[in-house]
């Protein structure tokens, strides 16, 4: 009996995968590029002090970050203020946004007066969300 060898000798369907990796990079590429990511303004000169019940800071939309480092600058968005210009500041950043939110982040090793002078600020212009910034501690 003769067989068929013919039937036998089908193809390797084999899956090239190349063209689907290559899609797949390109939408992780553009999904990078087209991602707006929200950051906290952090000067990483300034180590807050720790609390037991600290929780994360979430972005709100137009919060007012004001760092004060251990030398006892205050700095908003990269930019140093004297507290006259800070009083200014949060002056007209409440007039243009009733709802504007202060946090307040306090270098641990600065002298305590500093951070809740801007908390007074906060208060004199009668900011309703206003945040002292801590870390929870360390192990």
């Amino acid at each position: 009996m003769r067989l068929d060898r013919t039937a036998e000798q089908h193809e390797r369907v084999e899956l090239n995968l190349t063209p689907m990796i290559d899609v797949v990079f390109n939408l992780i590429i553009f999904f990078m590029v087209a991602t707006k990511f929200a950051e906290i303004e952090r000067d990483m000169l300034v180590n807050p002090p720790a609390a037991q019940h600290a929780q994360p800071v979430t972005a709100v939309p137009r919060e007012l970050i004001v760092n004060v480092t251990d030398d006892g600058r205050f700095v908003i968005a990269g930019v140093e203020y004297t507290p006259e210009d800070l009083d200014r500041l949060i002056a007209r950043a409440v007039a243009e946004n009733p709802d504007q939110s202060v946090v307040v982040r306090g270098d641990k090793r600065v002298v305590l007066q500093l951070p809740v002078n801007v908390l007074s600020l906060c208060e004199k212009y009668g900011v309703k969300r206003k945040f002292l910034t801590t870390v929870q501690p360390g192990p």
